[in-house]
């Protein structure tokens, strides 16, 4: 079979959009070029295909990798030489599907030693007798390579990815089985934590550095494979993790999961802010989740996982099961809908970085135990929230690349960086930030941020010496609040805004020189009512400032973002802002007026600023609904001379003395400017 050759080259270092057909045997009949027809037409230039791992559609010569039995009737018996033939044909690139993660029965009972093992000794099971084995084990140490060795042999692939490479903690049943235990594990778990007891789940205290351990096995495999893969193909992209060609996440929503509808938008944010150069592949799925794939996403749902990619510069794909109109998915016009606008307008696509000067900082699970963690990502959360609605554009700094970002140089470009309730930071991490701050950064911490072994505050940079006492019991902080001075000569009059606190209170021994921002109303009976009076405003600050340096440091000593995600009062909200306005270290160059139900995001490319306005007025509890058309609003910008044009309108926009007037939003729009 002659197949067309494409350009050669790393084709993924240009903005690109994908396809992909998760395969069942039962399509190992579909007409491909049908099926190269619609996913060209669809506005895509990938397509992500099942070639091998756990079911060949191929006839290997593998022992350890079922044969589809399905592709007997299949003229050519080869699904995937015939499908690399059509989609080069059209110009698509084709991308492998690899899956390692599982194994047919009769080679887990020749190779035990490959299978993953729970704390119980038991092993992991799943439908048709597949069995999960363990990255840490031979199967994927050896006997992968085999496998990707026969299909660069047989096949000019464009790329690969590899599906669910994990230690595999938890199954399609969502039952969580807890870290390896096998034999490989335990040996190399002994190496890197010098005896430390592995753990057995997420709550023992060794999990944070398991994460750490399991990562490294992770990232040392994708890493071989990456160079064993471009020894054979140069011109595939491998998609995964953070030693591979291309950044990959899967947006997708779950069942019993607690919806965060910025989730896509925050981590292709991330993993631009650290490293701009590297492309990021975002798969939005059409199904709600696994146990329901014939079960459509809603499409406004659907709809915000691609605009959330192309707002943050990523690459958008599309997650589909088996052949296209097999099983009906409503949600896949709006997505051929935003595709095709992604790719119509590649020109402002390429080369587009992030250029936001103030960074949220993204907790990461293997720097604190359990529970701080969940308290961290609230915290974040709200933060989160809090800017996005009135328009603070920012990015998310991963907290795990801080050290890359300040190696990089990521970092100076960021006035302003907000710590949301960290707890103890690496030694390393605190030292960059006071280096940071001492040559004008400015840093915001509330919660725990900083704050080390015995209280201890860790950033010289801090208005804080030591943590004297925290205050997180629920009752200790009801009818507590943080206030502007008082003014009234009568103790049972007051002024606000009354802030009330929530979540936990820490108290601090504040530097010399130290300013202070509202101020405590102490705790006092709240029932019954006729007892409710006697709220005494005391030396305890609502948020501290202080200045190292050439900048500031700021901290707010209690859960800030944490009471707005719960509480969702504005008050809340509205100190946060106050202080980082008047707390920030840039001027606004850049001002979005608008509705607070739209997500507002910056980028830049050469002397182009990109901002992407998006419309979130359907968010729901567990997904987006039918949004709501968003009246008119503006962009004030600090150039005079400025130009703009909307693309998904096509026309130029009205600026008058740097305002640029926008017009009324439907689901989303991009503005281009010139001249800022």
């Amino acid at each position: 079979m002659t197949v067309p050759k494409l350009e050669p080259g790393q084709w993924w270092r240009k903005p690109f959009s994908m396809y992909q057909t998760n395969l069942r045997e039962i399509d190992a009949n579909m007409n491909v070029d049908d099926v190269a027809d619609h996913i060209k037409e669809y506005g895509a230039a990938a397509w992500l295909f099942g070639v091998g791992g756990i079911q060949a559609q191929y006839p290997t010569d593998l022992p350890f990798q079922m044969r589809n039995p399905y592709l007997s009737e299949r003229k050519s018996g080869d699904l995937v030489g015939d499908a690399l033939a059509a989609a080069h044909s059209r110009g698509l690139r084709l991308l492998a599907r690899m899956d390692f993660s599982k194994v047919a029965p009769q080679v887990a009972a020749e190779h035990p030693e490959w299978c993953y093992m729970s704390p119980n000794g038991d092993l992991q099971e799943h439908t048709a007798g597949l069995v999960s084995v363990c990255p840490s084990g031979g199967y994927y140490q050896e006997r992968m390579f085999d496998i990707i060795d026969e299909i660069c042999t047989r096949y000019a692939l464009d790329g690969f990815f590899f599906n669910w490479m994990s230690m595999n903690e938890f199954d399609y049943y969502k039952k969580v089985h807890g870290p390896c235990h096998c034999s490989n594990c335990q040996a190399r778990w002994l190496d890197f934590s010098g005896g430390l007891e592995l753990p057995k789940s997420a709550h023992d205290p060794t999990y944070p550095q398991w994460l750490v351990f399991s990562a490294q096995i992770i990232d040392d495999v994708i890493g071989r494979v990456r160079g064993f893969i471009n020894d054979r193909l140069p011109d595939a992209g491998l998609v995964l993790g953070e030693t591979a060609d291309i950044m990959f996440h899967e947006a997708n929503n779950a069942v019993g999961r607690e919806l965060w509808h910025h989730a896509t938008s925050q981590w292709v944010s991330a993993s631009l802010s650290f490293r701009p150069e590297v492309p990021v592949l975002v798969n939005s799925t059409v199904f709600m989740d696994m146990p329901y794939r014939m079960a459509s996403e809603e499409p406004a749902h659907f709809a915000q996982y691609l605009l959330q990619c192309i707002s943050r510069g990523g690459n958008p794909s599309t997650y589909t099961m088996g052949v296209p109109d097999r099983i009906p998915y409503p949600c896949l016009p709006i997505g051929a809908k935003i595709t095709q606008f992604h790719r119509k307008w590649l020109n402002i696509y390429d080369g587009l970085r992030p250029i936001a000067n103030t960074g949220l900082v993204r907790p990461t699970r293997s720097q604190m135990h359990a529970t701080q963690y969940d308290e961290a990502i609230k915290e974040f959360r709200g933060l989160y929230t809090a800017m996005q609605e009135v328009h603070v554009l920012f990015d998310v700094l991963p907290q795990e690349h801080l050290r890359g970002m300040d190696e990089n140089g990521g970092l100076e470009r960021y006035s302003t960086i907000v710590l949301p309730d960290l707890g103890k930071l690496l030694p390393k991490d605190a030292t960059l930030l006071d280096s940071w701050v001492e040559h004008g950064g400015h840093l915001i911490a509330t919660g725990s941020s900083g704050v080390g072994d015995g209280g201890l505050v860790q950033l010289r940079s801090f208005p804080a010496e030591r943590r004297r006492a925290a205050v997180t019991k629920r009752e200790l902080m009801w009818s507590s609040y943080i206030a502007p001075p008082q003014t009234s000569g009568d103790p049972h009059i007051y002024n606000g805004p009354v802030v009330p606190l929530y979540g936990s209170y820490f108290l601090f021994d504040w530097k010399k020189g130290t300013q202070s921002k509202y101020n405590m109303l102490a705790r006092a009976p709240f029932a019954p009512p006729e007892k409710a009076y006697g709220n005494v405003q005391v030396d305890h600050p609502g948020a501290a400032i202080g200045t190292h340096g050439e900048g500031k440091a700021v901290v707010i000593p209690w859960t800030v973002g944490r009471g707005y995600r719960e509480l969702g009062l504005r008050a809340i909200r509205d100190f946060f802002l106050l202080v980082l306005s008047e707390e920030m270290g840039a001027k606004k160059d850049i001002e979005v007026n608008i509705a607070e139900q739209v997500e507002a995001t910056v980028n830049k490319n050469g002397s182009k600023t990109v901002i992407h306005l998006l419309n979130m007025s359907g968010a729901r509890t567990t997904n987006f609904g039918d949004h709501l058309p968003i009246p008119a609003g503006s962009i004030k910008v600090a150039g005079k001379n400025v130009t703009a044009h909307a693309l998904l309108a096509d026309r130029p926009l009205e600026v008058v003395n740097g305002e640029i007037k926008l017009p009324a939003l439907d689901l989303f729009e991009v503005v281009v400017i010139e001249g800022l």
